[in-house]
């Protein structure tokens, strides 16, 4: 019996930190929103907004006077803040937050001049479903924008501590993230890695001009770790940083896998539980260091007139 927390975390909680706030550089922002044309946006709905980090960020470029919808299923995020209606009130933007399902948006046809969403199909049950209600409260027109990673690419990605490690080691640890994929997929929590698939979702759905980028961000790592991003990663590496959540854990996802895959789980812990202590040794000796590359899809398309 899994014993529940006295405070409950919101969906995706151990991602909302100040960590989230370095996702983008300012530069790629200003590019996208002039290849978009996002000033002649003026209504945008944010589905699955958690806290509204990504539009946050989209408001200085639409065109005014704006509106901002925000939509999210998890009644701690819907709920909203004082601190976040304050935030759009100081832009002069009329805002709204509602709590619903992004498989069943509760607006009417044709209501936004662009509907983004950041993070949030890796999350869902049925993507299709979700981006055909994006495109219906959508304008003829108006512009669909996707932001998904491809998470299990992280697997390979090199360190100054991992770059020497033995060739079975690393493909352990692509073995252990892609069953914990297929497993949260088949318990239909979502793919961590469906990014890949956005562009041809996009087409099957009818959507024109269908245009994919790479966010440019990368947080590096290297000593002395003092720089405000390196500093929140830091803390986010303490935090927590896991697609688990208070009803399912990587045992649940491996267990949905079958029993092979679940006796690699348990002897994968046994015999990589010292991998954390090791990364935290070697920054605290100033040894540690990687580029801190992740893949990003910035997509985009238009619905057509």
């Amino acid at each position: 019996m899994r014993t529940k927390n006295i405070k409950r975390k919101g969906h995706s909680e151990d991602f909302f930190g100040e960590y989230r706030d370095f996702w983008w550089n300012e530069g790629f922002l200003n590019l996208l929103a002039k290849r978009l044309q996002l000033h002649t946006h003026f209504s945008l709905l944010d589905v699955g907004c958690g806290q509204c980090h990504w539009s946050r960020l989209l408001v200085d470029y639409l065109g005014a006077p704006a509106k901002v919808c925000g939509i999210d299923n998890d009644r701690k995020w819907a709920k909203g803040e004082g601190e976040l209606r304050q935030y759009f009130e100081s832009k002069g933007v009329e805002f709204e937050l509602k709590k619903g399902d992004a498989h069943k948006l509760p607006y009417d046809d044709e209501s936004f001049d662009i509907v983004t969403c950041q993070t949030l199909l890796i999350h869902v049950r049925h993507p299709k479903v979700v981006i055909d209600e994006m495109k219906r409260v959508l304008k003829p027109g108006g512009t669909i924008l996707c932001v998904e990673p491809n998470n299990l690419v992280q697997s390979l990605t090199q360190s100054s501590v991992s770059m020497n490690d033995p060739v079975d080691e690393v493909l352990d640890h692509v073995r252990y993230a892609l069953i914990f994929e297929r497993g949260k997929k088949k318990l239909g929590l979502g793919d961590n890695s469906l990014g890949d698939l956005v562009p041809g979702f996009l087409v099957q759905a009818g959507f024109n001009q269908v245009e994919v980028r790479l966010s440019d961000k990368a947080i590096a790592m290297y000593p002395p770790y003092t720089t405000d991003e390196q500093i929140a990663t830091m803390r986010q590496w303490q935090n927590g940083n896991t697609w688990s959540n208070e009803e399912f854990s990587d045992y649940d996802y491996f267990r949905a896998m079958g029993q092979e895959n679940l006796d690699f789980f348990e002897k994968y812990k046994r015999k990589y539980a010292h991998l954390g202590e090791r990364m935290l040794r070697n920054i605290d000796a100033n040894k540690y260091h990687s580029a801190g590359g992740a893949m990003m899809y910035v997509i985009s398309a238009t619905k057509p007139l």
